[in-house]
């Protein structure tokens, strides 16, 4: 056998010990850059497709969705539902979604790559959803919440998308108060997060300085930060904050900014509705299903790190520049899955 160049050691010298960045364009990124990709808009302003060629598409890892349900009959989950979950407005294992909201959240999280419509942002990601109170206030639901979260927890899931938040805003919130409104969710938060999960929240809709009450609820209870993200909604082009989006406020630093749509014709996120059709939806519910998404397939590409390792990497990561520099708006900045993927902990430490 010949004896390996100098040259050789030296390269893999370098990029085992950090001191070497991986290459700006990884090799096969057009082949990511399908019509199905470029359909869903939000893919391209976060880079997904440079996550993707570095191998991170969600592959084994699982998201709890809690919602309005998901119909997992549909072609866009063959594949990507762990388990069943539970129906707690119907009490019985698995969900229907007659509102049809838990299931265009789950098309943006994982819907699946298969030449059709529009593809998830982890699209081999795989799913475990729970339906609780469609409509309604989250707090007449507290039990509900809580079983889902230690369920999916219990299930294997250590992401938790929550595209939903009590309409109390976040600088009115206490501890004492919160656990008059949801204390049964409180308590499992705590002890979830403890356990390393991951929890994410939309800051809301209201077009307010402030998030609402869950997103922003490290405030109360600093303990439950390291666990926790909040999304403020962009255009799609992210050129701006949404028409709808509330700030990252007082949640700016466990806050990130992604595409979430506008209202108007062609102007939303494009994913799958109840019946399978393909439809647009807009603001900070789907922003946060995208931003769940993005976490999954991060995960699997640094399959060494908890979940609350990932997270903190994917906020210190975040773009900064520009308009994305006023945290107040757009808090850590705009998701960069590129910048996440190129440059792993280890390299930002050394």
């Amino acid at each position: 056998m010949l004896p390996t160049p100098f040259y050789l050691i030296a390269l893999a010298s370098l990029l085992l010990s950090g001191c070497m960045q991986l290459p700006e364009d990884p090799p096969f990124l057009a082949t990511f850059e399908t019509p199905e990709y470029q359909a869903q808009k939000g893919l391209a302003v976060i880079n997904a497709a440079s996550l993707y060629a570095r191998g991170g598409t969600g592959q084994g890892v699982s998201v709890a969705l809690v919602d309005s349900g998901l119909n997992s009959l549909l072609p866009e989950f063959q594949g990507r539902v762990r388990d069943p979950g539970f129906d707690y407005v119907e009490q019985r294992v698995g969900t229907i979604d007659r509102v049809g909201h838990g299931t265009q959240m789950a098309g943006i999280l994982a819907a699946n790559k298969d030449d059709q419509g529009m593809h998830g942002v982890a699209y081999n990601a795989q799913l475990i959803p729970f339906r609780f109170g469609d409509d309604n206030e989250p707090f007449f639901f507290d039990s509900e919440i809580a079983r889902s979260w230690q369920s999916g927890f219990d299930k294997g899931a250590r992401i938790f998308s929550n595209s939903w938040a009590n309409a109390i805003p976040a600088t009115a919130i206490n501890k004492a108060r919160y656990r008059q409104v949801m204390p049964k969710s409180m308590t499992t938060a705590q002890k979830l997060v403890q356990e390393g999960a991951v929890f994410v929240f939309p800051t809301g809709n209201e077009l307010k300085r402030e998030p609402l009450a869950e997103p922003g609820l490290p405030i109360a209870l600093p303990e439950l930060e390291k666990g926790w993200l909040a999304v403020v909604a962009l255009k799609n082009d992210g050129s701006a904050i949404n028409a709808q989006s509330n700030y990252c406020g007082v949640a700016a630093d466990w806050c990130i900014a992604v595409p979430g749509g506008d209202s108007g014709e062609e102007y939303g996120l494009l994913t799958t509705s109840k019946d399978g059709k393909y439809v647009q939806t807009a603001g900070t519910s789907p922003a946060t299903a995208l931003v769940s998404g993005a976490l999954a397939a991060l995960q699997s590409h640094y399959p060494e790190l908890s979940t609350q390792q990932v997270r903190d990497h994917l906020l210190a990561t975040a773009n900064r520049t520009g308009i994305y520099a006023n945290s107040e708006a757009y808090g850590r900045g705009l998701l960069d899955l590129d910048a996440a993927s190129r440059q792993s902990p280890k390299q930002m430490n050394n």
